[in-house]
């Protein structure tokens, strides 16, 4: 029983060293090998923007994928730290590695940047540096291989050994007991671990195809099982690890073979296409625009050679214009000379014209701003006129409230009076009852009888006097009334006459309004004619320049005519000659040329001087403020204005 157990206790140790050289040389190993191929792929995807067009998407899908080279970084340092002892070697591939990385940010960059030569000189830098360390990879990648193998051959023989100490003791212990255990070994044993025995050599062989017998038993012998079967399931990895690594080895010595064939192709097919457009460059620079490259290019490059043509055509079509612009030009620039003297004439007249327009507007503005004062203080005359009117009105208002007071007054006065003549007749009446009373008292009621006639005396002189009192009262109240009323028409034409004020007090304060803005807007024509009359002067500086022009023109024109003699086009059989440039002062152009303009139309001597429309205007305005002395030199002046 110790002895199984010392035999388990062996195979989980050779177990867990197996287990432990799969993850780190055979894992190491692997991770070189990747890293190798990531390193091939980054170079080849950099070197596919050298072959393909801009702007085109197989060109945006090679910039938008990423670049492989830190994937590879990671690998190897994944590497380094299952495999210390590899660090010097790979410390030199992660170098060459960042400066790939380097050089291929670089050649991104530039074919962001369309600098296709740029692009290929940093490609071939990166194919120099991939030389360089190509053999350093595969140098790392053979020496991990070797250390798999080597470790792999160790562990062989260590399960070799420890099987072998294993079958001593199991002998040993078959020994030991073979009295009690002869069947129990023969039939549980024995037959199973010869067979473990015989699979395990198989093992060491290579036989990992084969099944292992006793995986589904639950005893010790299960378990050595399991043991074998771990140990054939790493010999199954580690055998697929030796084939990806061999494979990827292969494949990356292909893909550099593929790689130098095209770029030889590539080179051949570049030399071809460089010859034909340098004998096209040399042909060009020698004045034949009738040069093309017929033989066409391979795929890749035809385009050029399709825009190389294109662009000769197009300088072709192009020179034939100028050829034909510049005789046209050649023979329109002694018209542009002989109308440029006419119309220097011209402008000289026009020049004084304005100048005299300036001066007579000059004189329009003093006066109108001299009416526009004038009707400014007209409308605060009329403003003064207003408030001394509206005072009177209110006046007048003040004076009907104080006869309608007075009115009332008289009603009030007659209604007193009307009290005292009721007191009258009662006091009359009274004293007829006293003097009635006093004829009935005899002798003694004398005295009393004449009291009452002296009273009812001054009751009737009081009555009469309260019925004249209420006469005068009444007929000054008709009077009143009288006066109210014409008061208050008073009032009424006062209140029209205030309106009509008003609204001449509006019409005076729009007319100097409008003065004002007469003036104003003089004023600018007067600035606006005062400019006319310095872009004359400057037209008519201009026009002599112009003129001077006109004759440097038909001098280029003729260099430029010899210039066009050096080239060859095509429909002319030969060099283009040099036309001659004619010295005619004013001859008509009769060739066709692009964009002609209308020749300027010269006066005839038979023209009648036309009216200037600014001296008109000025007229009109003089004689609607009553400048009649300046309409007869401004008359005499219109025959300056000529026609333009």
């Amino acid at each position: 029983m110790g002895g199984l157990v010392y035999i388990i206790s062996e195979f989980r140790g050779a177990d867990a060293t197996y287990s432990a050289f799969i993850d780190h040389e055979a894992v190491a190993a692997m991770q070189g090998s990747r890293a190798s191929a990531s390193v091939v792929s980054s170079v080849l995807q950099a070197s596919m923007l050298a072959n393909i067009k801009a702007d085109t998407p197989a060109f945006a899908t090679a910039i938008s994928t990423p670049s492989k080279l830190p994937q590879a970084r990671d690998r190897l340092k994944q590497a380094l730290d299952l495999v210390p002892s590899r660090k010097a070697a790979i410390d030199e591939i992660l170098a060459g590695i960042d400066e790939l990385e380097s050089l291929s940010n670089k050649a991104v960059e530039q074919a962001k940047a369309k600098d296709s030569a740029a692009v290929q000189q940093t490609i071939t830098q990166m194919n120099a540096k991939l030389n360089v360390l190509t053999p350093k990879m595969t140098a790392n990648n053979d020496a991990m291989m070797s250390m798999v193998n080597d470790g792999g051959d160790a562990l062989s023989a260590t399960v070799n050994g420890r099987i072998g100490l294993c079958f001593a003791l199991i002998g040993l212990a078959v020994v030991g007991a073979i009295g009690l255990s002869v069947v129990i070994s023969q039939i549980g044993i024995t037959t199973p671990m010869a067979k473990l025995r015989d699979r395990m050599t198989g093992l060491a062989e290579g036989d990992t195809d084969s099944e292992i017998a006793g995986l589904d038993r639950r005893d010790e012998v299960g378990k050595m099982a399991e043991a074998v079967a771990v140990f054939r399931d790493n010999a199954i990895e580690r055998r697929q690890l030796e084939a990806r690594a061999e494979a990827d080895r292969s494949l990356s010595d292909n893909e550099r073979r593929e790689r130098e064939a095209q770029k030889a192709a590539e080179a051949a097919d570049l030399e071809r296409a460089v010859t034909a457009l340098g004998e096209g460059l040399r042909r060009l620079a020698s004045g034949d625009l009738v040069a093309r490259i017929e033989s066409p290019f391979v795929a890749h490059l035809d385009a050029l050679r399709q825009d190389f043509n294109n662009s000769v055509e197009k300088l072709n079509e192009t020179m034939n214009m100028v050829g034909s612009n510049a005789r046209a030009i050649s023979a329109g620039a002694n018209e542009i000379r002989s109308s440029a003297d006419e119309l220097s004439k011209r402008t000289e007249q026009q020049a004084a014209s304005v100048e005299e327009t300036a001066a007579a507007l000059e004189e329009i503005t003093t006066t109108v701003k001299d009416a526009a004062k004038r009707a400014e203080e007209a409308s605060q005359l009329v403003a003064r006129t207003r408030l001394g009117a509206e005072r009177s009105g209110e006046i007048v208002r003040k004076a009907v409230s104080a006869m309608q007071q007075i009115e009332q007054s008289s009603v009030e006065i007659g209604n007193i009076i009307g009290v005292i003549d009721d007191i009258a007749f009662q006091t009359n009446l009274l004293a007829l009852n006293a003097g009635v009373e006093a004829a009935r008292a005899g002798e003694a009621g004398k005295g009393f009888a004449v009291v009452a006639q002296e009273v009812r005396e001054l009751a009737q002189r009081s009555a009469n006097a309260a019925k004249e009192i209420k006469a005068l009262i009444t007929t000054s109240g008709t009077h009143v009334q009288t006066g109210v009323s014409l008061v208050g028409e008073t009032g009424k034409a006062l209140d029209a006459i205030v309106h009509e004020v008003q609204e001449i007090n509006q019409h005076v304060h729009a007319i100097a309004e409008a003065s004002r803005e007469q003036s104003t807007g003089l004023q600018e024509i007067n600035t606006a004619v005062n400019t006319m009359d310095q872009g004359t002067q400057q037209n008519a500086a201009m026009v002599e320049e112009s003129t001077a022009a006109s004759h440097s023109l038909a001098t280029e024109a003729t260099a430029l005519n010899n210039l066009l003699g050096q080239f060859r086009l095509t429909g002319t059989g030969g060099f283009v000659a040099a036309a001659p440039i004619s010295t005619a002062s004013a001859a008509p152009r009769t060739a066709a040329r692009p964009a002609a303009r209308a020749p300027v139309r010269v006066a005839e001597s038979t023209a009648r001087p036309a009216a200037s429309p600014a001296r008109a205007l000025g007229q009109k305005i003089a004689s609607a403020f009553g400048m009649n002395g300046s309409a007869a030199p401004a008359a005499s002046q219109e025959a300056d204005w000529t026609e333009f």
